[in-house]
């Protein structure tokens, strides 16, 4: 073999030329923007966390108020992310023309990754605390989400005390009583009015304040059920059977035969109901550390929700926290539970007092 001293120098020269480009292209690849790339894992990373931790937020203090201690929210305000990579190239050689053919080559890299989020948290208090807690919800928003197709039962049973004197459950132990069996059937009978398109929500004057319950203004095309339904609710809120229209209004007892009269609870209240429903270790009631559980005795009426308790950490759950050493949480398989849960979520927003439509800010730097 004839050794070629030129051949071999040019076609070292032209390898190393080669692996040049490449790292050239690499470190430039490096300089590509990186924010379009990570929008569609950051909006759906941050927004799943968001709303899982205000879950597990509200589940906390749900449990927190059965242990008769004071809620407490935290607010995420802002996201703010930054990502940067870095990186650098090397290279260097060495040509012997000798026949020992001692040529050299050196090639080194770095590289840097990194991502830096800050997220602001803002405690909820003073006055946007007040508002968003302690007062009660308007009834029209209520009955707007009963005539949208949510359960009747589910909504009315979490929200309301009182419809024209006829009075709900009290889980509290402060106030604790089973409803008024004519609640539970009017809330039966509601619901199958709704189904039936024969009851629903109006709204006029100027802005929509006025809210009207109207039935149909002709009962020839209604069924004997529909009928005796419309007959039974007239009958126990006390109102005008030749009336279409009931007004809606917030308060405790109707001063005229036209009015639906309702006491409605705030979100505050709501959270304590649901507190005295969940299940605790028993050794708890026992050393006085919270009261005894409450449980509706009508054998018609299922629990608005199951929050169950265990030492270890249970898979499969829809949310779950950690308070007293246990693990409190709603089972993933347990649908009715999950929709009061998420009715509580859906109430909490409507009731917030704060500046509407604005979350939080999250703002991606690279």
């Amino acid at each position: 073999m004839k050794l070629r001293g030129g051949f071999i120098h040019m076609k070292r020269v032209r390898y190393g030329t080669g692996f040049v480009l490449v790292a050239a292209a690499l470190l430039a690849s490096a300089c590509v923007s990186m924010g379009p790339n990570t929008i569609p894992r950051d909006q759906f990373d941050y927004g799943a966390a968001i709303a899982n931790s205000g879950k597990n937020q509200l589940l906390f203090n749900v449990v927190r108020l059965r242990y008769v201690e004071a809620p407490v929210f935290v607010e995420v305000s802002s996201v703010i992310n930054q990502y940067s990579l870095e990186g650098e190239v090397a290279l260097g050689g060495g040509m012997n023309t000798s026949v020992a053919n001692n040529n050299t080559m050196t090639v080194g890299g770095a590289g840097r990754y990194a991502d830096r989020p800050t997220i602001t948290y803002t405690p909820i208090a003073g006055q946007k605390f007040a508002s968003s807690l302690l007062t009660p919800i308007a009834p029209e928003h209520l009955f707007a989400l009963v005539q949208a197709g949510w359960p009747t039962e589910v909504i009315l049973r979490l929200t309301v005390r009182s419809i024209n004197g006829l009075e709900n459950e009290w889980a509290s132990p402060a106030h604790r009583k089973q409803a008024d069996p004519r609640f539970t059937e009017l809330l039966h009978a509601w619901s199958r009015l709704r189904v039936a398109r024969a009851i629903g929500l109006r709204r006029e004057g100027k802005g929509g304040e006025a809210q009207i319950i109207v039935y149909q203004s002709s009962t020839t095309e209604l069924n004997d059920e529909v009928k005796a339904d419309l007959s039974f609710l007239q009958e126990v809120l006390g109102l005008d059977p030749e009336a279409r229209e009931y007004r809606l209004s917030y308060g405790l007892v109707p001063d005229k035969t036209n009015e639906i009269v309702v006491l409605t609870s705030s979100i505050m209240v709501i959270m304590n109901e649901l507190a005295w429903r969940i299940d605790i270790p028993p050794g708890h009631i026992e050393e006085g550390r919270t009261g005894t559980t409450f449980t509706t005795e009508s054998a018609d009426t299922r629990p608005l929700i199951r929050v169950h308790y265990a030492k270890d950490r249970p898979d499969d759950c829809y949310v779950t926290v950690r308070n007293r050493d246990f693990w409190f949480y709603i089972d993933d398989r347990d649908v009715v539970s999950k929709r009061t849960f998420a009715m509580l979520q859906i109430i909490l927003s409507m009731t917030d007092s704060g500046d509407k439509g604005l979350g939080p800010v999250v703002s991606i730097s690279n």
